[in-house]
Formats: C-alpha cells, structure tokens, sequence
C-alpha cells in the first residue's frame, strides 16, 4: 500500500502550508521558495486530481480534500517526529555478538571487568551462530572457525579431554566411560581433531560410548555432573579446570587449526577499539 503514495517531501511541503495558511509563510519556515512550495502542492494536487487549496490574494484556505488530508498529514508527520526523536535519545550500546558456549563459558565471567574497562552505559550480548546486524549501537563478533586466514585472532585451540578428577582417575585405570563430542552446527569448519588425539589413549577407550552435542556448553555441563569425559578447546576451559574439570594426565592436547577471531561492525569508534584490544589482551 506505501508504494501508492506521493512523496514524502510533498505531504511535509502540504502540511505546512496547510498548517500556516500561506504558501509564503511555509516557504519561510521550510526555507524554500514560494515558487517551490506552490510548485510541490500543484503536484500533489496533480497526483490526487483534485484541488487541495483555494487560492486569494495573500491566503489560501482548505478545500474539503485538502481539509482531510491535512489532519491525516499533521497526525502521521507528529508520529514519525516524535518516533525519530526517541530513537535519537536512545543510549548507544556496545553489542558483542558471540556463540552461547563461549557468552556463557568465557565472556560472562569476564563482563565486568570488560565494563569497567571500557565504561560503556550498555554492554548487550548477543548469542547465536548467525551473525546479526546491531541497531542503535556498533558491535564486534567474535567467532569460532578456521583461524588460519582470519586477521584479527583471539586463540588458536588446543583440545584435549577433560573430566571431574574422580572419572578421570576411573578412565586412567581402564574403567569405560562416556567421551563427549562436539559437532559443529556449521558443517563447513574442520572437526575437531578428536581422531588424531584418541590414537595416543588407552585401549579400552575405544569401547567408551560417544555422544555428540552441537553446543559445547551442554558437554561441558555433562562433564561437569560426572557423565563423562569432554573433548574441547582450551578457552572455554579457562574458568572450569581449576574448579571442577581437568584434563586428561600424561595426554598432551593436539593443537587444531580452529580458534576464534574478532570481526567489528558498525562504525570503528573509540569504545570499539578498546573492546578489541581489551579482548585481544585476555
């Protein structure tokens, strides 16, 4: 129904006359012509085909059309002003767009000292595997992938597999026990390099039974309660190894080429770049 209209321009052009009873006195307060405010209402006039105003000498009054389409007019161009106006005063916001295992894992513990850091009024997380565009705001994504062409990395991963110091032990001793595996949801990144580090394990591991997860979180949750031995990247591990998980003795991890990267959209302001290089330093 929008593509029906006329311009915008002419409607604010008309409203204004209307509003004033003069097209001199709107070409005054819209900083125009008096020629290019007539000219705009003899289009509009063109368009609905009928006349909007009578003309006299130093006036001109509403016609009947022109009387229903100025409160239509002068309602809508209030509402869209004041819309504007809103949105205007709305506190910019930093928005860190990231996947839900390393928000809940990694940058949630660390939000604060982030926010002191920067001193931004409004820090927004956003959580997910598609990449979502900021609104009112400039934002940074840091991203999980194949870190080998990308230029602003984070970490390149070393996995290895982790479990309470109990099931561990348990493993150790040839007991079977579940191993947890992720599955990325984006089926074009490199898997994570679980056949390569299971060749330097025991033998009974290859009668552990496997479960798969598309979000390392829940693994790790699993592990966490006793239900087996993840198999994950370092970083995510930073805030859980010394309280709960460890990992695997006498198994070095396998470096991979995954890891996670920053990409910044919106406009590169000063609280942008502190966010990268405060990130970047942790």
């Amino acid at each position: 129904m929008t593509d029906h209209l006329p311009s915008l321009n002419a409607l604010r052009v008309f409203a204004s006359a209307a509003r004033l009873g003069s097209f001199k006195q709107a070409a005054d307060a819209l900083h125009l012509t008096p020629t290019a405010v007539s000219h705009q209402v003899r289009n509009l006039e063109s368009w609905l085909g009928q006349p909007l105003f009578t003309r006299h000498t130093r006036r001109v009054t509403l016609t009947p059309a022109g009387e229903k389409l100025a409160t239509v007019t002068s309602n809508s161009l209030f509402a869209i002003a004041q819309a504007i106006q809103e949105l205007k005063q709305q506190p910019k916001r930093l928005i860190i767009d990231c996947t839900s295992s390393f928000a809940a894992l990694w940058l949630l513990p660390r939000l604060n000292a982030l926010q002191t850091f920067i001193t931004e009024p409004l820090i927004e997380i956003r959580s997910g595997e598609q990449l979502a565009p900021p609104q009112f705001g400039n934002g940074l994504a840091i991203r999980f992938g194949e870190v080998s062409n990308q230029q602003n990395i984070l970490s390149q991963e070393t996995f290895n597999l982790y479990g309470t110091a109990s099931l561990l032990a348990a493993f150790v001793q040839g007991e079977v026990c579940n191993i947890l595996l992720p599955i990325w949801k984006n089926a074009t990144l490199p898997a994570a390099p679980w056949q390569a580090f299971s060749q330097q394990l025991p033998a009974h591991s290859v009668h552990c039974p496997q479960q798969h997860f598309d979000q390392e979180l829940f693994a790790i949750q699993q592990a966490q309660a006793g239900q087996g031995l993840v198999f994950c990247g370092h970083t995510l591990m930073q805030d859980v190894n010394g309280n709960q998980l460890l990992p695997v003795s006498n198994f070095p991890g396998i470096p991979s080429s995954l890891g996670y990267y920053l990409k910044n959209y919106g406009e590169m302001n000063g609280k942008l770049q502190q966010a990268c290089e405060w990130l970047q330093r942790q």
